[in-house]
């Protein structure tokens, strides 16, 4: 049985409570830069801004409980708080570790090159991303000239009262914003994954110190 003097178990209940507001942090960042996100790419591969998004919400819930574990203290919280931060830290070592920042901005690219060849059939699976991005084609707009197709509306823009068009093409567009967006949720999840293990070390000490014999017991 791991025993520990009042002044020592302060120490880790303050750290533990320094984790546990750095991981709320965190995890609300994550939130709101996935929803963010989420607008910014759209449905371009929206799984990866969505899985973000649960991440970071189930960490702000971690953290909560988390708090309730120490306001007041309670064995029986604490190992529900230490039970998720576990789980959360293994989900986000796999994320990191599974989806790199480059794998999801090629992955994104191919979806756009896949709707420039659907609209080479039909018009329309390019407007979307024309109208968000301020593009018009897959390089450039000659994209539709080179091939005698007239340009789509959503290439189209009103400047000084005039109709004028996009000429930067959407592929370079989009892939500017999902490398921001893929190193933007890349270097979150890091700093999540870092300060729940952190949290993870200091919140399972601290449970077993006070834990007594198998029985849990209010804190004080």
């Amino acid at each position: 049985m791991i025993s520990a003097t009042p002044f020592i178990r302060q120490i880790y209940l303050s750290a533990n409570t320094l984790c546990l507001v750095s991981t709320l942090i965190v995890g609300l960042i994550m939130t709101l830069l996935c929803v963010f996100f989420m607008d910014s790419v759209q449905n371009l591969h929206l799984i990866y801004c969505i899985f973000g998004l649960i991440v970071g919400a189930l960490t702000v819930f971690s953290a909560l409980v988390g708090y309730r574990a120490i306001k007041p203290p309670k064995a029986a919280w604490m190992w529900l708080y230490f039970a998720l931060l576990a789980i959360l830290f293994a989900i986000q070592m796999y994320v990191v570790i599974q989806y790199e920042a480059s794998s999801i901005v090629a992955t994104t690219l191919e979806e756009v090159q896949s709707l420039w060849k659907r609209e080479l059939v039909k018009e329309g699976p390019m407007a979307d991303i024309e109208s968000r991005f301020h593009c018009c084609g897959l390089h450039n707009s000659s994209d539709y000239i080179t091939l005698n197709l007239p340009l789509p509306a959503s290439c189209f823009y009103t400047e000084n009262n005039a109709w004028t068009n996009y000429n930067e093409g959407c592929l370079e567009k989009v892939k500017f914003a999902a490398d921001r967006a893929s190193n933007a949720l890349s270097f979150t999840g890091s700093a999540l994954a870092a300060a729940q293990l952190v949290a993870l070390v200091f919140s399972f000490i601290l449970t077993l110190l006070y834990h007594r014999r198998g029985d849990y017991e209010i804190l004080s």
